[in-house]
């Protein structure tokens, strides 16, 4: 019997069906021995058995030969459910015409990145120990941020006002304590942030900056006081980096947005 649940076959199904009809000559009649079954009048070739054993992980296996009858079996059970659902008319079920179009997106991405990166030349061991001295608060330097964040609203407060307010100390504590005295609106907020998380150009200046002190970030309609509080150093291993700065320079050789990738 079947593993999967016959909503995700039925899914799966349709979606292999439509990426089908997308390429090819849908009148074509397939060649002889790249037919492995029939199932009322539908065929399943040989390509798709192969394929179901790549997946299993028994290709070029001898377990993989003798899977093969029960691969084949599962197949014909996939294209009977297949068959019934279209029969019912399922994908025209709202709920199924939107899980189909958000699997094949994803399915279309993966595929699409998995090509480029191929593509892409290997980086070098020199590439990957520059990046990483070019860095050193990334790896061996490697540090876990506790920050104040102060946060203020410009399109509701004097410019003006709030430089004063940020001219007059350094100190991130006696910046809140002045601008709560002048009732200069703004909120706080705590957090614990990676090396990683933070902006490079951010990051740099962070680093260098003094427990108690803070950067200033400019934005259009606000002002974000960053202040460090504390640092604990966390350095990451140069082997271990390695491997990390290879997929960063993968990803940024490829052209792709490092954040779309993690979405």
């Amino acid at each position: 019997m079947l593993k999967l649940s016959n909503e995700k076959l039925i899914i799966m199904a349709l979606i292999l069906a439509s990426l089908v009809a997308c390429t090819g000559d849908q009148s074509q009649v397939s060649a002889p021995g790249q037919v492995a079954a029939v199932v009322n009048g539908e065929e399943i070739s040989i390509y798709q058995l192969e394929e179901a054993l790549h997946q299993s992980g028994l290709i070029g296996d001898e377990k993989g030969k003798q899977a093969m009858p029960q691969l084949l079996n599962r197949l014909i059970e996939q294209s009977l459910i297949i068959q019934q659902a279209k029969k019912d008319k399922l994908e025209r079920d709202p709920g199924v015409m939107m899980a189909l179009e958000v699997s094949k997106r994803q399915i279309l991405t993966e595929e699409w990145l998995q090509r480029k990166m191929k593509a892409v030349k290997k980086p070098g061991n020199q590439e990957i120990d520059e990046f990483y001295s070019a860095h050193p608060e990334l790896f061996e330097k490697h540090k876990l941020f506790q920050l104040k964040e102060l946060v203020l609203d410009t399109s509701v407060i004097s410019q003006k006002k709030i430089d004063l307010m940020i001219d007059s100390t350094d100190d991130v504590n006696i910046l809140e304590q002045n601008l709560e005295a002048n009732k200069i609106p703004f909120t706080v907020n705590m957090s614990t942030m990676m090396a990683e998380q933070l902006p490079m150009d951010r990051l740099s200046l962070l680093s260098s900056v003094p427990f108690g002190r803070y950067i200033k970030v400019t934005g259009d309609n606000s002002i974000l006081i960053q202040g460090v509080l504390s640092t604990k150093e966390t350095p990451i291993e140069k082997a271990k980096a390695a491997v990390l700065i290879e997929s960063y320079l993968y990803i940024l050789h490829a052209g792709i947005d490092a954040d779309f990738v993690k979405s």
